[in-house]
């Protein structure tokens, strides 16, 4: 009776959100040929893009092959000499920028604002094209600091997690609207408890305490959330 009760409980919390998942695909891929998935790999996380004063104050600073180039607002992407090396093709101004290299591929993770609201994109660049090979368009804004592992890439936005395949851009499975009532408006932390699930935690609203979305990385289900 217990286990009846437990098992009502987690299909109502589930059913209150907009979910959606399906099994991973683990197939060949251009990207787990560079780097192949390993069961006991935590990951890297990509990295943040800073403010730089120069040219303007909305100027970004990440790095390609460990030379250090500037983004700015507009999404030019330029050298040390100011040269514009790439271009990222967004609409509106860069607010917030995560990115991280592969072989040749740039993936960027970024929100942009207009007056009319935010917006949030993931888009794989080619460094030897130039071109964006892919993009995303993401729910929400106020990105977590997206964490790689193997050929998948797994961040949150306000009240969205997901696990993103970086071949091409498509979900591997993602739930949306989980904040309620303030909850999960931003993932501080991602990280693998074990080897079969991704955690997801962000601050509570009106506590000191976290609240937690665990999730099956084999299955994509949810297995925790409180």
């Amino acid at each position: 009776m217990k286990q009846t009760v437990i098992g009502f409980i987690i299909a109502a919390m589930l059913s209150s959100c907009n979910l959606f998942y399906h099994k991973s695909d683990k197939n060949s891929s251009d990207i787990a040929g560079i780097i192949p998935f390993q069961e006991k790999d935590g990951g890297t996380y990509a990295m943040e893009a800073r403010y730089s004063n120069w040219p303007n104050p909305d100027t970004l600073i990440i790095y390609i092959d460990g030379a250090r180039y500037k983004v700015s607002a507009s999404g030019n992407v330029m050298a040390s000499d100011g040269t514009v090396k790439y271009k990222l093709g967004n609409e509106y101004p860069i607010e917030q920028l995560y990115f991280f290299q592969k072989a040749r591929d740039l993936f960027l993770f970024y929100t942009d604002v207009d007056v009319q609201g935010a917006g949030s994109f993931v888009k794989r660049l080619s460094l030897d094209s130039g071109k964006i090979i892919w993009e995303t368009e993401v729910e929400g804004f106020s990105f977590s600091k997206p964490l790689i592992r193997g050929q998948f890439a797994y961040f949150g936005t306000i009240g969205f997690i997901g696990k993103m395949k970086l071949k091409n851009g498509s979900f591997d499975w993602k739930y949306s609207q989980l904040g309620q009532k303030g909850r999960f408006n931003h993932f501080r932390d991602i990280d693998f408890p074990d080897d079969k699930h991704i955690r997801f935690v962000a601050p509570h609203p009106f506590t000191m305490m976290s609240d937690t979305v665990i999730v099956s990385d084999i299955t994509g289900e949810i297995t925790l959330m409180n």
